[in-house]
């Protein structure tokens, strides 16, 4: 038997909590089931909340006081056929005409101020900014600079900051690292700027030295308001203005939410010993949080401790289930599963418009923590991630993501579909080997026992859909790993439709020091590059006893190469295994940045077809070159390339057409006559991609 209470926004926090009764709020539904579970009750309990808009001005906080039994989680979900909106902020109302198509409100002392994004309709109003859209890049710093100085600030060129506007409580967002390096953004506050020198001094030093050509935009002034779909506040006298967008006449006529915290839902033990655990949310819309005034970028990968934030924040946690709830309009994360969470389950939920990352799994950085050995420091994983649409992400972070696991492993991530983002789809992160102190925990770190203290480890990546990332950044790609630990697997991911915008990427990008990966049955397919970008290689294999077999790349004509390596940073990369893969209009079938005898430790079976030209191999080879490549290395032909190693590559690889279904149309099931078969090749299974 199941005791359910009630919420419904008419409801009265002195009523019974019954269907003709309800509670107003939800945090007194919550203080009813936690006096039943003191009081021993038998029966299963559940929370069932009525449609309607409910606004918080505080964080909604569940602790190890409201865990379910073994096995009888209890469940807070919406009434059955009705919305329940749950809003970490207040409705605006009362609009008035300002000036042209900007509009105002003053708004009360109950809100919360300042607030750092807006939303309207369901979609991020951004602050008003110069340029209104694009990026600004910064000139060569005057004199001298060390790289202390050139973390101070930024030197602008004079026509992009007039000097009659007001900087007053501006923040300026930058991507720190002399120009090249687009891998992290930062958000910071304007201390002072010297018009007379063009020297723009942020509060605080930026992570990295900003040198010429980084690129940036400001934005916080009622100056810049001069574009459609951008707000500014004046906390001073209380008034926000806002430039209303094409098409709409009067905001009045909008849901336009302000944020009042930056953490929605909160689920918290009290501790990893005396975890919450056997909670259910489901059917739920969680909306409406902020962002920070100052976003510092990680350190060493590691989240700064004031921008571990998501409209569902979860720690010191086991068993906790999110489905079937929408999530969107965040500041920060979506999901943020903080150091302590295991078994944590998210299933089908539409999370987008989110300031940062859809869903962010974040375990103890090697050697830190209140540990005595690398075993006992994992404690973030065995999570269930399936079936979760994630759209529309890093909208004030530059380096968003669909999916970041930073030290946590064991995990399915499976069936998702990813989309919008502006660095990668889904990314694994830890510490590289060379990057290890001597000592961790009181041990000393060597080569065999480094991998110890690594946690992304024996994930399960799988059956994802990943389209239209690296919107923004460059050196990254649409599934990507950097200092992980062993066995994961990425298998039967789709990869499409993603472009390189400006400098470089790739499709799967297994960095430094990403070792012990199994790459299989995953499809890339139209990815391309636009402008100075370069879509480099398909799949990028750095690392140690990498395995990429029966993968398909196929249409992918502005790659330069199918599959790639490169040995830096002191990082060995070798014994890479490959067999079986299908390249299909995509580049030099291998590119080798430099090379050593271990490189491959075997390379066969293959299927090469490019228009019909001759297969080509690319880069640093010890053999004669035919001439120079797309990117002025060395270009060797295909005969010359069987000489390597006295024939040990590709005796069985065959060049020839793969005879897909209907190419034209993307279907590339292969025909029973392709020459695939005979390599061994195992169909792809498309029908299982995706969100089910």
């Amino acid at each position: 038997m199941t005791m359910v209470y009630y919420v419904a926004a008419n409801g009265n926090d002195h009523a019974q909590g019954s269907l003709d009764d309800p509670f107003l709020t939800i945090s007194r539904a919550q203080k009813e089931v936690r006096e039943q579970l003191k009081n021993g009750i038998s029966d299963d309990l559940a929370v069932n909340i009525r449609g309607g808009l409910y606004e918080l001005d505080d964080t909604l906080s569940f602790d190890e006081r409201d865990s379910g039994r073994d096995g009888c989680p209890i469940h807070y979900s919406s009434f059955p056929g009705e919305k329940a909106v749950i809003a970490g902020g207040r409705k605006l109302t009362g609009w008035m005409p300002h000036k042209g198509s900007i509009w105002c409100t003053r708004l009360d002392g109950s809100l919360s101020l300042p607030f750092h994004t807006l939303y309207a309709d369901g979609k991020r109003v951004q602050q008003a900014r110069l340029p209104a859209a694009g990026y600004f890049e910064t000139e060569m710093p005057y004199g001298q600079h060390d790289e202390k100085t050139n973390r101070q600030g930024i030197r602008y060129h004079p026509d992009h900051l007039p000097d009659h506007y007001d900087y007053s409580g501006t923040q300026v967002f930058v991507w720190p690292g002399e120009g090249e390096w687009n891998w992290f953004s930062e958000t910071k506050p304007v201390a002072s700027i010297n018009k007379a020198d063009q020297q723009l001094l942020f509060e605080n030093p930026a992570t990295w030295p900003i040198g010429a050509g980084s690129r940036y935009y400001i934005q916080g002034s009622l100056d810049f308001l001069q574009a459609p779909g951008q707000f500014h506040l004046d906390s001073a006298s209380n008034m926000l203005y806002y430039f209303v967008p094409d098409g709409v006449t009067d905001p009045n006529e909008q849901t336009i939410l302000a944020p009042s915290v930056q953490r929605l839902l909160e689920i918290n033990g009290k501790s990893a010993e005396e975890p919450v655990q056997n909670l259910c949310f489901s059917g739920l819309t969680f909306s409406c949080t902020d962002f920070f005034r100052e976003y510092r970028m990680m350190d060493d990968n590691v989240e700064q401790a004031e921008h571990r934030e998501g409209l569902v924040y979860i720690n010191h946690a086991e068993h906790i289930q999110i489905s079937a709830c929408r999530l969107t309009q965040a500041g920060s994360c979506g999901i943020y599963l903080d150091r302590y969470s295991k078994n944590i389950t998210l299933d089908g939920n539409d999370i987008r418009h989110f300031g940062y990352i859809g869903i962010s799994l974040n375990g103890f950085a090697p050697g830190t923590g209140p540990f005595t050995s690398p075993g006992a420091s994992f404690t973030n994983g065995y999570h269930t991630i399936t079936n979760n649409r994630i759209e529309a992400g890093g909208e004030l972070v530059g380096h968003g993501c669909g999916i970041l696991l930073y030290q946590s492993g064991h995990n399915n991530i499976t069936n998702n579909l990813i989309a919008n983002m502006p660095r990668y789809g889904i990314s694994m992160k830890g510490l590289r080997h060379k990057a290890m102190p001597a000592e961790l925990y009181g041990l000393p770190v060597t080569w065999e026992n480094h991998w110890d203290f690594l946690h992304s480890k024996n994930n399960y990546i799988a059956y994802n859909d990943i389209s239209r990332v690296m919107t923004d950044s460059q050196d990254g790609g649409l599934i990507e790993a950097w200092g992980a630990g062993r066995g994961n697997i990425l298998h039967s991911n789709y990869l499409h439709d993603s472009g390189i915008h400006f400098s470089f990427g790739f499709g799967i990008y297994l960095d430094d020091a990403a070792d012990d990966f199994t790459v299989t049955n995953n499809v890339i397919s139209s990815l391309y590059s636009t402008g100075q970008g370069k879509l480099w290689m398909l799949i990028f294999s750095k690392g140690i006893g990498n395995r990429i077999k029966n993968n398909l790349l196929v249409s992918n004509p502005d790659a330069i190469s199918a599959i790639g390596s490169q040995e830096m940073a002191g990082e060995e990369n070798k014994h890479i295994d490959i067999a079986c893969n299908i390249v299909y209009n995509s580049g030099y079938l291998y590119y080798f940045v430099n090379y050593s005898g271990e490189r491959f430790a075997a390379a066969d079976r293959n299927l090469y077809w490019n228009n019909g030209k001759p297969c080509e191999i690319a880069g640093c080879l010890p053999l004669r070159s035919n001439q120079k490549d797309a990117l002025g290395r060395e270009e060797y032909a295909w005969e010359q390339w069987r000489t390597l190693a006295q024939g040990k590559y590709d005796g069985e690889t065959v060049i020839g057409e793969p005879h897909f279904m209907l190419p034209e149309e993307a279907d590339y099931r292969l025909r029973p006559e392709s020459p695939a078969y005979r390599l061994g090749w195992t169909d792809i299974e498309f029908e299982k991609i995706g969100p089910k």
